[in-house]
């Protein structure tokens, strides 16, 4: 099987499994949480444990896998108390932009934007995962939001999704593959057979969610 194909199924089992607990099991949702950051931790620990400075990595890693997971609970405490869609929307929408990105990408390849850092990354998938969050956005809020809550994304909550889901979530894989660069290392583990470590599935999460608790502190709370 290949990498396109174990992806696929993997996302097929996954995709629905994620957004049922999201919806309907807080505390099993903030216990599993709990365990793949740590997981994603201990891997951080392992890439950085030979770099320069690794007392400074060490704390930057804290701040940064844990305090990304407490955004992550607060959100979703967040969306329990507005009965508002945030986290389903976080999670759904980064794994859609990281899949049509992955996909787009490898079957288009095409002009590299980070060669040095992260070869497989292209024009073609970054616009790739965007037109596939778009695409989410509009179907979201058409059809899923109506059905399930009350609520509806403004105009401006579309444009922000769609930002952070596609840049920032670049940024956050980006910075990922940085570091493995400078480890001389292609994934953050194996734990996850053919799709790397626990690090290399929540990259691009662990720096969208703060990102969206803030947004939804400042405009909600």
């Amino acid at each position: 099987m290949s990498s396109l194909q174990s992806r696929i199924l993997i996302g097929l089992i996954g995709f629905p499994s994620v957004i049922y607990v999201i919806l309907n099991h807080i505390l099993v949702f903030n216990i599993i949480v709990v365990f793949c950051f740590t997981l994603a931790f201990r891997e951080f620990i392992k890439i950085v444990s030979n770099f320069d400075n690794r007392t400074y990595w060490l704390f930057f890693g804290t701040i940064y896998i844990f305090g990304s997971m407490m955004s992550l609970i607060y959100l979703r405490s967040i969306d329990s108390l507005l009965s508002s869609p945030f986290t389903f929307l976080l999670f759904a929408g980064v794994m859609i932009n990281d899949s049509m990105a992955f996909i787009v990408g490898k079957t288009i390849g095409g002009p590299k934007i980070l060669p040095n850092i992260s070869p497989k990354k292209t024009y073609a998938g970054l616009f790739g995962g965007l037109f596939g969050s778009i695409i989410f956005i509009i179907l979201c809020d058409t059809y899923f939001l109506n059905g399930f809550s009350e609520f509806s994304l403004t105009n401006s909550d579309k444009i922000f999704l769609v930002f952070v889901f596609n840049i920032i979530g670049f940024f956050g894989d980006s910075f990922e593959s940085l570091i493995k660069r400078k480890a001389n290392i292609k994934d953050s583990s194996s734990l996850l057979l053919g799709h790397g470590g626990m690090l290399d599935r929540l990259d691009s999460l662990i720096l969208t969610t703060p990102v969206t608790m803030f947004y939804v502190i400042a405009y909600y709370l």
